[in-house]
């Protein structure tokens, strides 16, 4: 028998981190956050909604630390 190795949560949470990462890249250009979450659920749907939301809070303080944040209707 092969030998695994159990992750730890730091292995965990970068790989949650990294995921993020990748959704929040993917929704960079929604116009709202409706659309966003719609984009997510389409593109990641195996992904728990808790993932999804922390993406779109990600790129929500992205784009709030930019120069001239834009309006995205609620």
């Amino acid at each position: 028998m092969g030998s695994f190795t159990e992750p730890t949560r730091a292995e965990d949470q970068d790989s949650a981190q990294a995921l993020a990462q990748a959704m929040a890249e993917r929704i960079g250009a929604a116009k709202s956050h409706a659309e966003a979450l719609r984009e997510l659920r389409s593109a990641f749907p195996e992904s728990p909604l808790a993932l999804r939301v922390a993406a779109l809070a990600m790129m929500m303080r992205k784009r709030a630390a930019g120069p001239n944040p834009p309006h995205i209707p609620r």
